[in-house]
């Protein structure tokens, strides 16, 4: 009997030290994708279009002291997107000077707070182990832990569609309405000022689909303070939406109708200022869903066909309340509304996440394979980084050309012939001009005045013989020639 006893106190050991290594090594990939992504922030540039247009936006605001409208050129406003992402880059360039690095450091902090969120939220639904197990699923997503250095409107849009989620179920399963209801509306607000009605449509799809799979639309619908919550939702949007379109008329009309409405309704709306244009396939968001979250997505998968049959999830605490459905609302929202839309990007799956995180630490165990998915995701990481940093990718930008800092003469005029990115704006500290007409350039170049003109190499083939006369070479890319003029 003793020996039996010792037996099973050593398997049980066995097992809870088993356990145990399996935590440790879950925590430390967690900190170690963390660890690489915020050491990568400042290696490489700010890449065109996206990084580069966001990045010019904060450094003009700044520059300007305008922090009502961004500014897409000088004097002129940028209604494309509301400012929350241009506010939190322009703050840290005010705090710790323009970099890449400050760009993209509040972009991060804002994947840390979603991270924060799902870690306490799926603590709350089962223990500590599954919310690590959490953690691991979403940092080791390449689509996520990629997307939260990047200089856009989609980390800080996570963050605030996990609040969203988090708030409403907790407001709906503990009927907090005075804490967690009114932070759903907060959460609300604040997707208003990142991304626009779109955030909030993206939330009610969720919240729809789910209640009525669930069968409690209207209890659904009363757990939350509509009245005191509605309140502080228009305190929180409404007061910069007013002021922005006094500051700049045509903004509303611009902004809710053409961007929110005629853009989905009018076939060929024509009035888009800022979009290029990235048509794909009708469907196409499943798949870039499959791939950025990979290797969980399959995993997903996985759950969807063994477990959907009519069995029950056990492990779940809150399934008779339909934790495992909201999750899945949660998680496929983003999927929905742009299955339709041809007009798409792989980042536009990225609020989906947070939910598929918890999805999956719910409903499976941490194995070593658990561990080995996310190890791979770090060494793929680590060798993006790597790539980026060494210049190895063709990746769009002028930093190369111009320097990080202009290292040349900061009082002589730049022009960039044809087309200036957004990246010659951001590194020549907004110095940069656009040069198109052939006369403009024949008098620039008979005059007395030193001046740089970046120009694409096909470009001073034809231009040549007009521009060495008076120009040299002062810096040269695989693309570009940098000219120093006089």
């Amino acid at each position: 009997m003793v020996d039996s006893s010792i037996s099973v106190d050593n398997s049980k050991s066995n097992i809870s030290n088993g356990r145990s290594s399996l935590l440790f090594w879950a925590a430390t990939l967690v900190l170690s994708l963390i660890a690489v992504r915020l050491v990568s922030l400042g290696l490489f540039p700010l890449y065109d279009t996206t990084e580069a247009r966001y990045g010019e936006m904060a450094r003009i605001m700044v520059e300007t002291n305008n922090w009502i409208t961004p500014q897409f050129d000088y004097n002129v406003p940028f209604w494309g997107k509301p400012p929350f992402q241009t506010w939190i880059s322009a703050l840290s360039f005010s705090w710790l000077g323009i970099s890449e690095f400050s760009a993209r450091l509040p972009h991060f902090i804002c994947g840390l707070i979603t991270c924060y969120l799902v870690f306490r939220f799926t603590k709350s639904l089962t223990n500590k182990n599954s919310a690590i197990f959490s953690l691991l699923i979403l940092t080791s997503s390449l689509g996520f832990i990629l997307a939260i250095g990047m200089v856009m409107t989609d980390s800080a849009l996570l963050m605030a569609y996990t609040l969203a989620m988090v708030c409403y179920w907790q407001c709906y399963s503990q009927k907090d309405k005075i804490v967690s209801g009114h932070l759903f509306f907060v959460a609300l607000a604040l997707g208003m000022l990142i991304k626009g009605p779109v955030a909030v449509v993206l939330i009610g799809i969720s919240l729809v689909f789910w209640s009525l799979w669930q069968g409690c639309f209207k209890v659904a619908i009363k757990r939350l303070p509509w009245l005191t919550g509605i309140l502080v939702f228009l305190l929180l949007t409404l007061p910069w939406y007013i002021w922005a379109e006094i500051r700049t008329p045509g903004f509303l009309e611009y902004f809710i109708l053409g961007e929110h409405v005629q853009r989905f309704l009018v076939s060929g709306w024509q009035g888009d200022l800022y979009g290029t244009a990235h048509v794909k396939p009708r469907g196409m968001i499943w798949l870039y869903w499959l791939i950025c979250a990979s290797p969980w997505s399959f995993i997903v998968l996985g759950l969807l066909v063994k477990k959907y049959r009519g069995v029950e999830l056990p492990r779940s605490k809150y399934q008779a309340q339909g934790i495992n459905k909201y999750l899945i609302c949660w998680m496929i929202s983003p999927l929905l509304l742009f299955t339709l839309a041809g007009n798409i990007l792989p980042i536009y799956v990225l609020p989906g996440f947070s939910a598929l995180a918890v999805l999956v630490a719910l409903n499976c165990q941490l194995t070593k394979a658990s561990n080995y998915f996310a190890l791979i995701s770090l060494v793929l990481l680590t060798i993006i980084i790597l790539v980026l940093s060494l210049g190895l990718l063709n990746k769009k930008s002028q930093a190369e050309l111009l320097g990080v800092d202009r290292d040349f003469s900061q009082y002589t005029e730049l022009y960039y012939w044809k087309k200036r990115p957004f990246s010659a704006q951001f590194y020549s500290k907004g110095q940069a001009q656009l040069l198109e007409s052939k006369d403009k350039l024949n008098s620039l170049l008979k005059s007395d005045s030193t001046f740089y003109i970046a120009i694409k190499r096909n470009e001073f083939e034809v231009l040549q013989n007009s521009l060495m006369p008076v120009c040299a070479i002062n810096k040269q890319t695989e693309s570009s020639l940098l000219l120093k003029c006089h």
